[in-house]
């Protein structure tokens, strides 16, 4: 009899025991994982958002064809050498320069240092530093002979040509005569050598950084977009190929 009584008092300690060693463990972990799931779909809400309105960003440029070509010539998404060189030789061209040299040369920019792969949030969870486009950078080395008046002008049309560039470097000298007895103390004949810096930036197809503030507006501020159009006037030209096949291409 007695050890029926001490039977029902085992069975509540052992209950007790196993509750306090596997089921309360488990319950702490269920609430757990309940927190990290409410925490995923919060994080899940927000990215829907931002890509709603990331697509709405979309179609505010798709339905501003005009500003959008406008950004994309200033700084377009390819080098375009060959339509610099077209560009570059037509202007002095039309100027009435003589063009004596246009070279290309690509500007090698260090390295970004790498991310710290172990950079974590508040919660631990590991944080990758986003991607963003990386401007590339190429210099057109151009030498042209003419008139002062007309190097300037020159000069001016660059400085306004719808496409993003800085002049590095400017010499000029004045142009010798062959005939060493000539006199050429009054010729305005000089040389212009001109280092152009111009760039480009590839698309990305890399993660934008979803803290962006970009990403909390409805439009874009296409302010910048309208000074360009206001202040550089000088159209890039495309390169024009010719017919080809021609068997002598000094006839007609």
């Amino acid at each position: 009899m007695k050890l029926k009584v001490l039977v029902a008092p085992v069975l509540i300690v052992i209950i007790v025991v196993l509750a306090v060693w596997y089921v309360y463990p488990a319950f702490q972990e269920m609430q757990g994982k309940t927190a990290n799931l409410t925490t995923e779909q919060n994080k899940l809400a927000d990215i829907q958002e931002k890509n709603s309105k990331a697509e709405a960003l979309g179609q505010v440029l798709k339905g501003d064809t005009v500003r959008h070509d406008t950004l994309l010539s200033y700084i377009p998404e390819q080098e375009s050498e060959e339509d610099m060189i077209s560009t570059l030789n037509s202007l002095a061209g039309g100027e009435g320069l003589s063009v004596f040299k246009i070279s290309i040369s690509a500007v090698t920019v260090p390295a970004a240092p790498a991310a710290d792969a172990a950079t974590t949030d508040a919660a631990g969870n590991p944080v990758v530093a986003p991607s963003v486009p990386v401007v590339k950078n190429f210099v057109v080395e151009l030498g042209v002979t003419g008139n002062y008046a007309k190097i300037k002008d020159l000069l001016g049309k660059i400085a306004a040509l719808q496409r993003f560039n800085s002049i590095a470097s400017l010499k000029i000298n004045k142009v010798q005569n062959s005939d060493p007895k000539a006199d050429d103390s009054a010729s305005d004949n000089l040389q212009a050598d001109v280092s152009l810096n111009f760039n480009y930036m590839a698309k990305s197809d890399a993660v934008v950084n979803l803290d962006n503030a970009i990403f909390s507006s409805n439009n874009f501020d296409m302010s910048v977009v309208d000074n360009i159009k206001s202040t550089m006037t000088t159209v890039v030209n495309g390169l024009t190929v010719g017919p080809q096949g021609v068997t002598n291409p000094f006839v007609k």
